[in-house]
């Protein structure tokens, strides 16, 4: 961490009012270089005093920086009133939309960001004896599948115009591959928000136990898959961002990607 970055964090580490948190949150989910999204931040934070300067302690973060920060300042909203929080829900969604156009990422952030503000409602998990995922049910399967497909579009890399979409299929044949042999699995095409939605509903249904070797299976294959074994900023989010929709902790391969950026509460 550089002296800038380090200050910028000093800085962040003190906020607790709404309209800092909310100046904040929303900086920390501006996709670079996009000035539809930056212009849209100035409308939401408008009258806000403190919000640029906010804003230039978030551009000072690294990008693994980015994500633990977002977890930690948007934890602080949920203590606010309820009026703060829908206000920023609703800000979320206009920033998120003023491109035109919505990225994977920003599912998985709108996703964290309702369960933290203890607004969204997760399933109710089954019990299991074992942590082995061999036996599922051809409806877990299929729920992994889909959320998987989804996964793919930003692991091991996001598809990009030098990436193209089809990077994250060979990422999919190997976290589906221990169910080739008992179930159908079906083709890696991502699913829209309801069906996202529906497959993360599954899977934070399936054992306590089960999700964590799931995750370990989806981590694995994305650093088997990374150039050199890295894995990419965007690729880590989303998966720690699962990690938290889940209710399951970090592997060690994916927690050391943020190793030097975690912050205390």
């Amino acid at each position: 961490m550089n002296e800038a970055e380090h200050a910028a964090a000093d800085h962040l580490g003190r906020l607790n009012g709404p309209q800092d948190l909310h100046a904040a949150a929303l900086a920390l989910l501006l996709p670079a270089g996009s000035q539809r999204a930056a212009r849209a931040w100035q409308i939401e934070c408008e009258g806000m005093g403190r919000a640029p300067q906010v804003r230039e302690w978030v551009a000072q973060l690294s990008g693994p920086a980015r994500l633990p920060w977002f977890e930690l300042l948007v934890s602080r909203m949920r203590a606010q009133p309820l009026a703060a929080r829908q206000t920023l829900l609703a800000a979320t969604r206009r920033v998120m939309g003023a491109r035109g156009i919505q990225r994977p990422i920003d599912r998985l952030h709108w996703l964290a960001m309702r369960q933290r503000l203890g607004e969204g409602t997760a399933a109710d998990a089954r019990a299991a004896a074992t942590a082995d995922l061999s036996q599922l049910p051809s409806s877990d399967v299929a729920a992994i599948a889909r959320y998987s497909a989804f996964l793919a579009r930003m692991v091991p890399v996001e598809a990009t115009d030098a990436a193209p979409p089809d990077v994250g299929l060979t990422w999919y044949a190997a976290v589906m591959a221990p169910w080739q042999a008992s179930a159908t699995i079906p083709a890696c095409t991502p699913p829209d928000t309801e069906g996202l939605v529906h497959a993360l509903q599954e899977l934070q249904s399936i054992a306590w136990m089960q999700r964590p070797a799931l995750m370990r299976g989806w981590v694995a294959a994305a650093v088997q898959h990374s150039r050199h074994g890295r894995l990419a900023d965007t690729a880590a989010d989303a998966l720690r961002l699962s990690c938290a929709l889940l209710d399951s902790p970090l592997p060690p391969e994916l927690a050391r990607h943020y190793r030097e950026q975690e912050i205390a509460a």
